[in-house]
């Protein structure tokens, strides 16, 4: 019970910013999301992930390693795009 907490717990995180990732790339627009936000985000998730290599866990080691690219991803897509316009597809 304790793991499937547990792997809801880091699928339902990891992919919480899917939704803002698929927004992004259709409307080429991330003015409205803070790039602050999405930095302590990454570093935080990054910092987990450090954590738990050192503890062995691989089901955060996975969460925190796709949660920091997600984050990433979107870090990119936020300097991408602040000089073009938004066009919603």
């Amino acid at each position: 019970m304790v793991s499937m907490i547990g792997l809801a717990a880091a699928g339902l995180t990891t992919f919480s910013f899917m939704p803002q990732m698929v927004r992004t790339y259709r409307t080429k627009s991330m003015g409205d999301v803070s790039r602050y936000l999405m930095g302590m985000f990454a570093t935080g998730t990054a910092l987990w992930m450090a954590y738990s290599i050192f503890k062995g866990d691989l089901v955060i080691i996975g969460a925190n390693a796709t949660a920091t690219a997600f984050n990433l991803i979107l870090l990119h897509m936020k300097v991408e795009y602040r000089t073009k316009s938004a066009k919603v597809v």
